[in-house]
């Protein structure tokens, strides 16, 4: 005779909860701190304290007390230091190789129960300009497509501004290396001087070199030197002229492309970006050529998010042919 299968008696569940309870327990208590996983994985990969401290939004400091924790807890050395640099010791390297697939793996997972939610939220870092002129039009004329994302555009000055734990990804500047991340090209960097209409009609008998002595030139202040200025083009266009000092100098593109469009001065503008402006008649080239590099603006997320659906969404919006189509087609140097 067959015997009925029953549940087991409560005692019996309760001391089984109660015993992975403790398994689990034992196994946590084997456990470094998250902080100090998370301040060796950034100093692995960056190799140097100071980068990761500006990945992670912490000083400098807290990342080497981290390490110096994880040290003692381990009875190893990690990292060997050289100047502003690190180098990792051979037990570091056996240990990433380890935990970075654990980490990774609890990212993915994460990632992927936010986005089962029905109205998930999705957060895109970037600069003012990029936002402004850029991305938030492609966004608006892609909303049918991103009607179950609730999408927050966080601004920043600097890469250093962001706080990775509350973005998906975030559109930079740099020549596409960011280890850790994946990474797609959006926007070579393409810039020439423009302006408003009046202000351009006034100035289209001068020459370069006189443009840049007694037009009002809009400065973009940068103390990295990431990209262009009116020194790169003054030294491929007027080379024999000296450039002013008494001009405007704002923080940001969006702010120095908001002025140009009021005809308060000349902005070297990004062409990808600015190219409907240019397009209606509200901005106009002042030169026939173009300032080229490879660098660039580039999509960057952390690793597998292009694979999830609001990764897929956002980089067919962003990274297409179609919005490599809006260059601005001007001879270039």
């Amino acid at each position: 005779m067959t015997r009925k299968k029953t549940d087991a008696p409560e005692p019996v569940k309760a001391y089984k909860i109660h015993t992975i309870i403790n398994y689990f327990d034992n196994k946590m208590r084997d456990l470094p701190p998250l902080k100090a996983l998370r301040a060796f994985e950034a100093c692995y990969r960056l190799r140097s304290y100071t980068r990761a401290a500006e990945t992670l939004n912490v000083g400098q400091p807290a990342i080497s007390h981290q390490i110096r924790l994880l040290e003692q807890d381990l009875g190893i050395k990690l990292f060997i230091k050289k100047g502003s640099l690190i180098s990792a010791t051979t037990e570091a390297d056996d240990y990433y190789q380890e935990i970075s697939q654990a980490l990774g793996r609890i990212a993915e997972i994460s990632r992927n129960l936010r986005d089962r939610s029905n109205k998930r939220t999705f957060n895109l870092a970037t600069y003012p300009g990029i936002a402004a002129y850029w991305a938030l039009p492609r966004l608006y004329s892609c909303r049918e497509q991103t009607k179950n994302l609730s999408i927050k555009v966080t601004t920043i000055d600097k890469e250093r501004d962001i706080n990775w734990d509350q973005v998906n990804c975030a559109i930079l500047f740099g020549t596409g290396n960011w280890p850790g991340y994946e990474c797609q090209k959006l926007i070579s960097e393409d810039v020439l001087p423009v302006t408003a209409p009046l202000l351009a009609e006034q100035l289209a008998p001068y020459s370069p070199e006189r443009i840049l002595t007694t037009a009002p030139l809009i400065h973009l202040e940068d103390t990295e030197r990431r990209w262009f200025d009116w020194s790169d083009w003054q030294k491929e266009f007027a080379p024999n002229v000296r450039l002013p000092s008494d001009n405007i100098v704002v923080t940001n593109h969006g702010l120095a492309i908001h002025q140009a469009l009021q005809g308060q001065g000349i902005v070297l503008g990004w062409t990808q970006i600015i190219q409907d402006l240019i397009e209606g008649g509200s901005l106009v080239p002042l030169h026939n050529k173009s300032l080229t590099s490879e660098r660039g603006y580039w999509l960057v997320a952390p690793k597998n998010f292009f694979n999830s659906e609001a990764g897929r969404i956002i980089n067919h919006i962003l990274n297409t042919e179609e919005a490599h189509q809006n260059a601005c087609y001007f001879p270039t140097v």
